[in-house]
């Protein structure tokens, strides 16, 4: 410490370092330094079926100010290989593509201070899918049939019903769609050309055997509630047109398909 006259004014100098100190100290007091938010992503691995939701939870501290995710490296919504969708701490995701991806979360604090969690995703085909199967030597007559039946059923609602995966032949597609995908279109019009025909369907609990039963039979249509594997003998004696049939692989086209293609429970 020094001190000087001026003018009659004693000034008095005191050295920075005394007051700041070296080293963060302040006033005699340690500044801590700044530290991330805390965040964990759960499940931090998961195996996730093609076009079946799989969810995945942030749990952060009270410090964190927002949370983002991001999928195979992309923002939710960008993403080529799955549909997601975030509210928050939750992310639901339905992948499209096989393969191993990461889902991360990034958190920040109101410090800015940032921390990113990686969830590691396994995306696989089911052993099977379940499918409409209809049997006719008319190409153009089985062709129109998978048109109404693609629309005049809300199939996304059947799927959100039931645990097994179910594909759809699209003919304007030319290939098979998730039911999730589908168009729910109940004033689509030729449904002259499901009058009269004979389906089998699977003992389905509700509300997603209304949701089939009901538009089938307002088609005209003779719903028999049979398993899946007598559903594929049946159609094989000629007793029924089609019905629901168990599909091993994802990439056939029904519309040059044969019961051969079709699986048994």
């Amino acid at each position: 410490m020094s001190s000087e006259s001026l003018g009659g004014q004693i000034l008095v100098g005191v050295t920075v370092a005394a007051i700041v100190g070296i080293g963060g100290w302040v006033l005699g007091r340690a500044t801590a330094p700044a530290e991330p938010p805390s965040l964990e992503i759960t499940p931090e691995s998961v195996t996730a079926q093609v076009g079946l939701d799989t969810e995945f939870n942030a749990i952060g501290g009270p410090d964190v100010r927002t949370l983002t995710w991001r999928v195979a490296g992309q923002p939710v919504g960008r993403s080529h290989v799955a549909q997601c969708d975030a509210v928050a701490a939750q992310l639901m995701c339905r992948f499209l593509v096989p393969g191993t991806y990461s889902v991360s979360a990034t958190a920040t604090a109101a410090n800015d201070l940032e921390v990113t969690r990686h969830s590691s995703v396994s995306v696989v085909f089911p052993d099977r899918y379940y499918t409409v199967f209809i049997q006719n030597p008319d190409r153009q007559v089985r062709s129109d049939a998978y048109r109404v039946l693609l629309r005049r059923i809300d199939w996304a609602r059947v799927q959100q019903s039931i645990t097994p995966l179910i594909l759809l032949y699209d003919p304007d597609k030319g290939r098979n769609v998730f039911a999730a995908d589908t168009v729910f279109e109940p004033e689509f019009e030729g449904v002259d050309v499901l009058q009269g025909l004979k389906l089998r369907i699977p003992k389905l609990t509700e509300p997603a055997r209304g949701l089939v039963v009901g538009p089938l039979e307002a088609l005209g249509v003779t719903v028999t509630e049979i398993p899946y594997a007598e559903a594929i003998l049946s159609i094989e004696r000629g007793a029924i047109d089609g019905g629901f049939v168990t599909l091993g692989d994802p990439t056939i086209d029904l519309l040059d398909a044969d019961l051969e293609d079709m699986q048994a429970e």
